[in-house]
């Protein structure tokens, strides 16, 4: 290379910038106890209280243990708490300018959202390995051998991926840290409430029920009791939720990196 030659330029490389990126949020919660506290304590709070305040009430309505029914639900609560996390963290890297910073350099255009993604996700995995633990003490355990077990965890994690991706592509997009809590609020009780997750659809107006027994969250519910139960029945749920999984992960996927394109 002579010197009037300039060097060559750096080539992005997604796995490479995604571990980087990833690396950086993991450090970054580590500093922070609220995320420690979110990760191992939230989570455990609320399993104990809806257990608490629902749980002879609603056994009336369903077939076992209100334990074995709530947690599922309290993992897929766990996996929202873990997306809005994400969406707000998304808000802080464009308002402190690492997204300019990053659209600059040499990095792969997904890298920023996969990056963050994959470190919820880490953390995801420490709150399911806690809730499975504290669940033994509420009445639930995995019935269903070791391949249900293992589906079990990756449902409950598919379906974080998806809603963390999701609500990242809604911070690329919105911007401000205000609007962002306001949309994932708007999208987070409604769907968390108008379900199946803490109460059987039954105890719903019959108007109401088509809705709360088909959305995807309710789905997911139903997957993940169906292979903590040793369900004969499992495979209809498993495939409904895994594709509801898929599609949203695919959906919010290409969202995520067309609005991180477009974020200022």
């Amino acid at each position: 290379m002579t010197v009037d030659e300039a060097p060559p330029a750096a080539r992005a490389s997604l796995p490479v910038d995604v571990a980087v990126l990833a690396g950086r949020h993991l450090r970054l919660m580590s500093r922070r106890p609220a995320s420690i506290f979110g990760a191992i304590v939230l989570p455990l709070v609320f399993a104990v209280l809806f257990f608490a305040v629902f749980g002879k009430v609603v056994e009336r309505h369903i077939d076992g243990d209100y334990g074995q029914y709530v947690l599922p639900a309290v993992l897929l609560q766990a996996m929202l708490f873990t997306a809005m996390s994400a969406a707000i963290l998304t808000v802080e890297d464009i308002t402190g300018g690492l997204i300019r910073r990053l659209r600059s350099m040499a990095v792969a255009s997904g890298a920023p959202p996969l990056g963050l993604v994959t470190a919820e996700l880490a953390r995801a995995v420490l709150t399911t390995a806690v809730l499975l633990i504290a669940g033994l003490a509420l009445g639930f355990a995995l019935h269903g051998g070791v391949a249900a077990s293992i589906g079990f965890v990756l449902l409950g994690l598919g379906f974080g991926a998806a809603a963390c991706t999701g609500f990242v592509a809604l911070a690329f997009a919105l911007g401000k840290l205000e609007s962002v809590q306001l949309v994932t609020n708007l999208i987070f009780f409604p769907f968390l409430l108008v379900s199946n997750a803490f109460t059987p659809t039954e105890a719903f107006p019959e108007w109401l029920r088509p809705f709360v027994a088909n959305q995807p969250l309710s789905r997911t519910a139903d997957a993940l009791r169906a292979l903590a139960s040793a369900d004969d029945a499992l495979a209809e749920p498993v495939a409904v939720a895994v594709a509801w999984v898929a599609a949203l992960l695919v959906v919010c996927a290409i969202g995520a990196t067309v609005a991180y394109r477009r974020a200022r």
